[in-house]
Formats: C-alpha cells, sequence, structure tokens
C-alpha cells in the first residue's frame, strides 16, 4: 500500500529524515518496502512568465524572454506550439536537472542564446490526472498565479515522498492513512490529530428519497448511505489529485474521487450510485439468485452464483457488493444526484466470490483483509464533508445506517508482571499505560491489573499476548536484554529405516541398479491398469483434495505403476537394458495409525530388463538384501496379478511375505506398452526393518576342512526347487554347512514331465575331520528326504 508522507504529515508530526521514519516503523512492526522521492529527479526548476514570443522565421521555433525573478529576464529557445506572450510556465534553469539524468545547460541554437527550457508535463513526470496538461504536444501551462522564481515540485505535488507500506494480513486497520499515522504518532512519540468531522445538511429527509433493506445481514453486517443533491460534477483540487496520484490511483472527478481518498484515508472503501439510474429509488442486499447476471464498471458481463452478495435495486443486480459497481448507475458528468455507500461486508464471502469470478480490486483487497463496521458512519460523514469542502452538491439530512446487531466493545484485564515477562524485559507500567493509550486503547491501571478495552478498528487483538505484543514494538525490542545460549545440543543421527534403505541401495548399486524417483501421488488409471482383482484395497487409494490433475490424483498404494511406467518409458527411448530400484513410502488410509493418519509403509521397488536378465539375476538380489538383514527366506510359487503365474514367487520367513517378484503380466506388459520382458520386485522395508536379526558375535576361521558332494535329483516338473532345498537343509542337519543349486536339466534321458536339478553340498564339522561314512550317511538321510516328500530320485 502506497501513501502520501504530506498526507501523513496532516494527522501527526514527524520530526525525522525520511530514512529515519522508515527505519522506526520498520522498528514498531510496519513494514516499509521502500520510499520513492516523487520529485527526486528534478532539479532547478522553477516558475517564469513568458513577456515576448517572437517566431523564428522559416522554423517552428520562438525566441522568447521569460522573467523568472531574477535581476534580468532570460533568453530561451522553445518549440513548442502553444507557447505565448503572458504564459505562466515551468523554466529549467542553467545546471537543471529533470527525469531520466537529463541536464540543462546553456547554449546556443540555430545561433540564437537560449539560457534553459520551458519544460512539458512529460519532460517533468506530470501525468495528465495530477496536474492538466497537453502532454507530448506543448508546454505545461499553470492553471494558478505563483510567484515568479518558486520552485514548481510543491506546485505539481513532487515535494513528497510516495511510502510502500507492506502490511500484514492481521493489520486490516493500517490500510489507510489514520491508521499508519496512528502507529506513526506511537512510534515517535508525537500527538495524533484526525480532522475534525462536520457535515453541514441542506435539509430535506434521506427518508423520502432511498429506501435500503439488507435481506442477509450474516453477509452485510452494518449498512450505511447518504444522499448527495444538486451534484455539480468538476476536475478535483490539486491537493486531492496529489494524493491519490501518491497512492497510485488516478483522479477522476470529484465524487468518484472523495469515496477514494476516503478509502486511503479511513480504509473504508465506498461506493456512488447515480441515484437517478437507481430504479423505484431502492436498494437492496442479498444474494443473487440462480443464474442472474451483472455488467460491471469494467464491462465484462459476469454470471453470478447464488453464494455472491449483490447490491440490487428495485428490479436486478447493480453492483458486485464489496467488489465493484454495475455499469448502469455509474457517476457520469450529467449526474445530478448521489447515495454514497459504506458498508461492512463478509470477509470470505468476497474472497471467494472474487476467486469465481476472477476479479480483485483495492475495495476486495480490503474488505478481504476485513473492514470494522463499528466505523463506517465516521468514514461516510467525512466524505459528506468533502462534499461540503468542494461544493460537490448539498448534502440531504439524515442518513441510512443499518446495523442489527452492533459488536460489543471487547475488554481485556491483563497482568503487568505477566506481559513484562512475556517481554523479557522489565517495562514499567505507566509506559504501558501510554504506549497503550497512544495506541487507541483506553487504559486502567490499578496496581498489577491493566484494563484494556479495545478500540473497534483493532480486531485482531484476542488477548494479553497481543497487548504484549503492542506494547513491547513500541518500547523497542532493542530493550530486550543479551542471554546466553543454554542447554545442550541433541546430536544428529540416522534412524534405523534410513541406515536399512542405505544399507539396500548400496548392495543395488553394486549389482549395477540406478535409483529412480517419482512423485508420491499417481492417477487411478495408473492403478486400474495393474488388474487387480475388485475389492482390493489399493483401487481405492487415499485421494488428494486438490490434485493438480487427474494423473496426479491419488496417493500411491503401490510402487509397481511408476516403476512399470518407467520401465516402459526407457525401453521405449531405445535403452537396451536397464536395472532400476526406487525406495519410497506407499499410504494405506484404510488402516490408520492411532494418530488417525495414513500408514506410510517404506517399500522397495525394483524393475530390470535386458540380456542376461531374469526371474533368477532379480531373486539373487533380494536374497542379497535379505542375507544383509540377516533374513532367510523360502520361496514360494505366485505372486500379486500383474506378475506372471508361472515366473513369479513370494519370499516368505515364519508366515511373513517380504517381498514378491516376477517376471511381468503379459496383459499388465500391453497395459503400460512395455514391448518386451521385464522382471519386476517389490521388498516390504518395513517388515524387513522389524524382523531383521542383529549380527551376532564373529565366529573363527574353520580348523578342519570341508568336504563337497554333488547330488542330482530327477523330480516331476510340478516340484518347487525352494521347499525341496529346505528339506535338504534340514535332513543334513548341523554337518550341512551349505547348499547351492547349479544346473537344471529337461530332455529326453529324464522324461517328459521331469526335470533333472543338480545341487553342491558341502559339510564339515566345526571339531573334526569328517570321515567317508558320516558323509555318506548325512548324503543318504538328505536323499531319503527328498523321495519321501517329494518323490526326487538320484539320476
Amino acid at each position: 500500500m502506497k501513501l502520501s508522507l504530506n498526507m501523513l504529515r496532516e494527522y501527526t508530526d514527524i520530526p525525522v529524515t525520511p530514512k529515519e521514519y522508515e527505519n522506526r516503523m520498520i522498528m514498531t512492526g510496519t513494514a516499509v518496502e521502500g520510499m520513492e522521492d516523487i520529485g527526486g529527479g528534478i532539479e532547478n526548476v522553477v516558475v517564469g512568465r513568458v513577456l515576448t514570443c517572437t517566431d523564428v522565421e522559416g522554423t517552428h521555433l520562438h525566441q522568447c524572454t521569460v522573467d523568472v525573478g531574477a535581476a534580468a529576464p532570460l533568453s530561451i529557445v522553445c518549440g513548442a506550439p502553444n507557447v505565448y506572450a503572458g504564459a505562466l510556465v515551468p523554466v529549467a534553469l542553467d545546471g537543471a536537472r529533470l527525469p531520466g539524468g537529463i541536464k540543462i545547460k546553456s547554449g546556443k541554437l540555430r545561433g540564437m542564446v537560449s539560457e534553459g527550457m520551458l519544460c512539458a508535463a512529460t519532460e517533468l513526470g506530470v501525468p495528465a490526472d495530477l496536474y492538466p496538461n497537453v502532454g507530448d504536444a506543448g508546454l505545461l501551462l499553470f492553471q494558478e498565479d505563483y510567484p515568479l522564481g518558486s520552485d514548481v515540485k510543491p506546485i505539481l505535488g513532487l515535494d513528497d515522498y510516495a511510502v510502500d507500506f507492506d502490511i500484514l494480513a492481521n493489520r486490516p486497520d493500517c490500510l489507510c492513512a489514520m491508521g499508519i499515522a496512528r502507529e506513526t504518532a506511537a512510534a515517535l512519540g508525537t500527538p495524533f490529530h484526525p480532522p475534525a468531522v462536520t457535515v453541514r445538511e441542506a435539509g430535506g429527509n434521506i427518508q423520502d428519497e432511498v429506501r435500503v433493506r439488507v435481506d442477509d445481514s450474516d453477509l452485510c453486517p452494518r449498512y450505511s448511505a447518504r444522499v448527495i443533491k444538486n451534484v455539480r460534477i468538476a476536475p478535483s483540487p490539486l491537493w486531492l489529485r496529489k494524493y491519490l496520484h501518491a497512492a497510485g490511483l488516478r483522479s477522476i472527478n470529484n465524487i468518484v474521487d472523495i469515496t477514494n481518498y476516503v478509502m486511503i484515508e479511513h480504509g473504508h472503501p465506498m461506493h456512488a450510485f447515480d441515484l437517478a439510474k437507481v430504479r423505484g429509488r431502492q436498494i437492496i442486499v442479498r444474494r443473487a439468485k440462480a443464474g442472474e447476471t451483472l455488467t460491471t464498471l469494467d464491462g465484462e458481463h459476469r454470471v453470478l452464483r447464488t453464494d455472491d452478495l449483490v447490491i440490487c435495486d428495485q428490479e436486478r443486480a447493480t453492483g458486485l457488493a464489496g467488489i465493484m459497481g454495475g455499469e448502469e448507475s455509474e457517476i457520469t458528468e450529467t449526474t445530478a444526484e448521489v447515495m454514497f455507500e459504506c458498508a461492512s461486508f463478509d470477509r470470505t464471502a468476497i474472497r471467494l466470490t472474487g476467486r469465481a469470478l476472477g476479479m480483485r480490486t483495492e475495495s476486495s483487497g480490503r474488505f478481504e483483509r476485513g473492514v470494522s463496521p463499528a466505523t463506517t458512519m465516521a468514514a461516510l460523514d467525512r466524505a459528506c464533508m468533502l462534499v461540503n469542502l468542494l461544493d460537490a452538491g448539498d448534502v440531504v439530512t439524515g442518513a441510512v445506517d443499518l446495523y442489527p446487531a452492533p459488536t460489543p466493545p471487547q475488554v481485556i484485564s491483563a497482568s503487568v508482571v505477566r506481559i513484562a515477562q512475556r517481554a523479557g524485559t522489565d517495562i514499567p507500567a505507566q509506559a504501558m499505560v501510554d504506549i497503550l493509550t497512544r495506541l487507541a486503547y483506553q487504559v486502567t491501571l490499578d496496581g498489577n491489573r491493566l484494563t484494556v478495552a479495545v478500540p473497534a478498528f483493532r480486531s485482531d487483538v484476542d488477548g494479553e499476548a497481543d497487548l504484549c505484543e503492542d506494547v513491547l514494538r513500541i518500547y523497542g525490542y532493542e530493550h530486550i536484554g543479551c542471554t546466553r545460549l543454554r542447554g545442550e545440543t541433541t546430536q544428529g543421527g540416522t534412524t534405523p529405516m534410513l541406515k536399512l534403505a542405505a544399507r539396500a541401495a548400496g548392495i543395488l548399486h553394486g549389482m549395477g541398479y540406478i535409483e529412480v524417483m517419482n512423485y508420491s501421488f499417481l492417477g487411478l488409471k495408473q492403478l486400474e491398469k495393474l488388474g487387480l482383482p475388485e475389492g482390493d484395497a489399493r483401487l481405492a487409494p487415499m485421494p488428494i483434495r486438490n490434485p493438480l490433475g487427474e494423473d496426479t490424483a491419488v496417493m500411491r498404494p503401490t510402487l509397481a505403476p511408476d516403476m512399470l511406467k518407467t520401465v516402459a518409458y526407457n525401453m521405449n527411448h531405445g535403452t537396451p537394458a536397464a536395472n532400476l530400484y526406487e525406495i519410497a513410502a506407499v499410504f494405506d488410509h484404510h488402516n490408520p495409525t492411532a494418530e488417525g493418519l495414513p500408514q506410510e509403509t517404506q517399500t522397495l521397488c525394483l524393475g530390470s530388463y535386458g540380456e542376461g536378465v531374469d526371474f533368477f539375476t532379480v531373486r539373487g538380489a533380494l536374497e542379497a538384501i535379505l542375507y544383509a538383514a540377516g533374513i532367510q527366506c523360502e520361496v514360494t510359487a505366485g505372486a500379486d496379478q500383474y506378475y506372471h503365474p508361472g515366473r513369479s514367487a513370494r519370499l516368505i520367513a515364519d508366515g511373513i511375505t517380504f517381498a514378491q517378484l516376477g517376471e511381468v503380466h503379459p496383459a499388465t506388459r500391453e497395459a503400460f506398452d512395455i514391448p518386451r520382458r521385464a522382471v519386476l520386485a517389490e521388498v516390504n522395508l518395513q517388515a524387513v526393518l522389524q524382523h531383521a536379526v542383529p549380527m551376532g558375535e564373529l565366529s573363527p576361521l574353520p580348523r578342519f576342512p570341508s568336504v563337497a558332494r554333488d547330488l542330482a535329483l530327477v523330480m516331476s516338473e510340478t516340484v518347487a526347487v525352494g521347499p525341496l532345498m529346505a528339506a535338504m537343509r534340514r535332513a543334513g542337519g548341523n554337518l550341512l554347512e551349505s547348499i547351492e543349486m547349479f544346473d537344471v536339466y529337461r530332455g529326453l534321458q529324464v522324461g517328459a514331465g521331469n526335470k533333472s536339478v543338480a545341487f553342491s553340498l558341502t559339510f564339515r564339522a566345526s571339531d573334526r575331520t569328517l570321515t567317508e561314512p558320516e558323509i555318506q550317511k548325512a548324503m543318504d538321510k538328505v536323499l531319503r528326504s527328498c523321495t519321501a516328500q517329494f518323490g526326487a530320485i538320484l539320476r
């Protein structure tokens, strides 16, 4: 929000430099984004009168003598078409500076001496709404009489600073000159003197001029109005245009400028209706009807919602409450009767309407922050006082003021001691009283107890802590003493899950895997491609309230879709082989935590394809990760529906499924546009962490030799090798140190429907060298177990 520094000086003294003022306001809680010296680029430009003006033959130039109040007139050559003898104009003297760094020097032009320059408005940076001018078409001509030689900056409103304040959302009372001036007076310790408002009424009765009805008082807690008759539309005086210009507002005419001036002075947006255009001379404040339309002042035709608050006449909507008036009732040159509206509207309703219609105005910005209903009449009377001052019309006696449920004044009881303790510095009780009084609180001190009546415009104050904040920021943060840092620092560390994830990542990197990262959300269509059965909880994932799009609408319950999408992308873009992994959380809101939050399970997902990649290579990677966690799993055939039914398995230990893996189902490959075979795997890292076996004591190197025996067994094609190897381990007992499968054969020699599987068994005893009978006995026991349980025979 920008304000004129000179405007603020009308309400309080500012006995410091602009830079000092900026620093003081920042230190007392009112942020200043910057200060612009409006006339900072102009030096040595004064008022002069053209005494003579002679045309230079054959050119557009004029030889002028100009009186600037010096001992002798100046000779200046000018090319402007509107220069004439007697004109009062701005004159840039020798050595003058103009905006843009332009420096004026005496010299000769076509052999004629020119001791300065007569200035156009654009050369001084003066817009037409600030001071009437013809722009580039000619000189700026002063309409009033000013002493010759006087500085032009005060005349044109350029001897001022535009202060850009950054007002916090909880301080709507500071979105105006009066609020900032009140803060300024408190910060600088100077008196605050708001304008004394008196209205000269011209008779009549407002009840005869307009009727007002508020149908939805929940969205409009207060509505005030006054009527002006015999309106005399004219340009605003220069002092008013200066303040509007500094605030970034354009001057239109005296009536509209009055409403804008009151908005920047009091913070109350106002609207002026041409009363002759209000059908039935009746104003109704209500919610819009379904399908109702309105053409606003910007010429846009808008379709309204039933939640939008509108200002209506007897027939239809004529304005959007708190945002923008309607085109029908705007002020024009022919306006003779005006109704001023000053109201308080619900901030939430204004924000939602503005957002729905894509509208943002000065008015809506203030209502969205919150405008106090208690001060509408003060702002309305100030507008009528300005009508008197500018002779812009006659104020009809009386006002409409609908305020059915006034907000009761808020009184806070606070402790002086607690405020000082909370502030961290010893603030005298009387200093607290003085500060709060300067901020417009009504304060009574009784011993240690402060009884504080909060001003109506301070909607942000809610308790003792807010009073402490106000007292401390004005008293000065520099009074807070320095204290040494106390306490013990907490040493950083890595959680067990992060350690497990890092260990798994290290193993995978060593095997040539590359990490990928995807978003934690996906679309329902991606989940449906997996072909999960109806009723699977993963088909009803946790939705996102405000998703970026349809493909990012839910939190992912599995990492498989994103991994398959990544595999498809790489495969279809010419990458011949890839080993990929992702470690991330999956979300399950069907089984929430004790705090009511969705379960987040850390999961590892692998995706591999290319030459040499098959079920067994990926299984080896998973077993390496599980072995590092001290978990020995059995391999059980079968996995989820998106895996190939004959080339998939689960890794299970003690009834717990730690992982599943296998080739991607052909239907799933087609759904994800994967043209060749690929292997997918998923590991529940949360389960791995919970059942990980810590590494025990190190065993000494074996003192006795091992003995290796190979065993080839013929069995049915349907026999799973994993359970068979588990049975062999149990039968081998403590002497069987390890067992590995190294060959699978299918052919005529073993018969149709059979396979031959070859194993390498290693035997060792920790306390002796094994004898041949001991080894053979163990081998016989292993063979008998395989034959009895699985029908396997020695090849």
